[in-house]
């Protein structure tokens, strides 16, 4: 049986093509490509085709249902932090015919990044060429500027695109959009404002208006209010604190997720599901069900899942741990 033939273009071109020609046919690669390869471009047209997001935090896989299905398999494999979900197919048209049947052997998925799956693209990249540190996530602000600098071979070069193209946003006082991805489902999206924003900690206030409750406090929201998310690089889970307009803690929530990303005007990141409680000293685990469903579905990997498990004890047994007497 003959391989699947895929054509792979976009700023994660390098990375998946390392991946998928350990399977597959690599069809109409770019001249860099094949002289980074040193491939022959197979021969026919592509079964399947990868491309960048609009957002190019991800990629699109579309293609022959069988082939894009294989591949997605292959991905969810080899790059088990990254969330690939089925887009629905397009509605059937009122009468049957070979287009509607031709319709009906192609598929769409969508594969999504957040940061721990664009690190693991960046060491497999890295076997290949010069990679700076944090290559993908600034390729998806600068290209051409990132290619520039990895032309230089200097790793150094990455803390000052990073200073230029992310930081130089970061200023108390400016707005930021938190980027809440949900595996499966369309992300939230919740405006705030940086109160603190250094490289090593982001600290962003978001005021509420009354009406509803606070998920995971049962608490209702009243006008004033206010709330602070503390991110910090590289962690597995973010704090938001919660307080009436008279400076009364409400309670936190610890959300398990994946590391955050810092863009300019927004900070990104993977929710994992379960959260942490605590209200008036007490403790909760929240949302455990919600995880294991949708790593039943296939929606988040066993790898993602396991470290979303193993972050929630160990933050638990902390917390628990600080709020005995004596400690804290």
């Amino acid at each position: 049986m003959s391989p699947v033939r895929v054509r792979v273009r976009g700023i994660y071109a390098t990375a998946l093509t390392a991946l998928l020609r350990e399977r597959f046919a690599l069809v109409e690669p770019s001249e860099v490509i094949q002289a980074r390869f040193g491939l022959s471009p197979a021969e026919g047209p592509a079964e399947v085709t990868i491309q960048d997001r609009p957002d190019r935090h991800g990629i699109v896989i579309e293609g022959v249902r069988s082939a894009a299905e294989e591949v997605v398999a292959f991905l969810r494999e080899r790059i088990p932090w990254a969330v690939f979900s089925w887009q629905a197919p397009p509605p059937r048209p009122r009468k049957e015919g070979p287009l509607a049947a031709a319709a009906a052997l192609l598929a769409r998925a969508e594969g999504d990044f957040p940061k721990p799956a664009k690190d693991l693209l960046d060491r497999v990249r890295a076997e290949v060429l010069f990679t700076l540190p944090g290559h993908h996530l600034l390729k998806t602000l600068d290209p051409a500027r990132v290619d520039e600098a990895e032309a230089k071979g200097e790793a150094a070069l990455a803390q000052v695109l990073e200073e230029e193209l992310i930081w130089a946003h970061y200023a108390p006082g400016r707005p930021v959009s938190i980027v809440h991805g949900k595996a499966g489902e369309a992300p939230i999206r919740q405006g705030g404002e940086l109160v603190e924003a250094q490289r090593g900690r982001v600290v962003v206030r978001r005021a509420f208006r009354a009406g509803g409750t606070y998920d995971g406090l049962g608490l209702p929201k009243n006008a004033g209010d206010q709330g602070y998310v503390e991110f910090l690089p590289d962690r597995w889970w973010s704090r938001r604190t919660y307080f009436r307009a008279n400076g009364e803690l409400l309670g936190e929530i610890y959300n398990i997720q994946t590391p955050p990303e810092f863009l300019p005007g927004e900070i990104r990141y993977l929710d994992l599901e379960i959260d942490i409680a605590r209200v008036g000293g007490e403790l909760r685990l929240l949302d455990a069900e919600v995880l294991e469903k949708k790593a039943a579905e296939g929606l988040i990997s066993p790898v993602l899942a396991e470290r979303a498990w193993a972050e929630a004890r160990a933050l638990l047994a902390e917390l628990q741990a600080s709020a005995q007497p004596g400690r804290g």
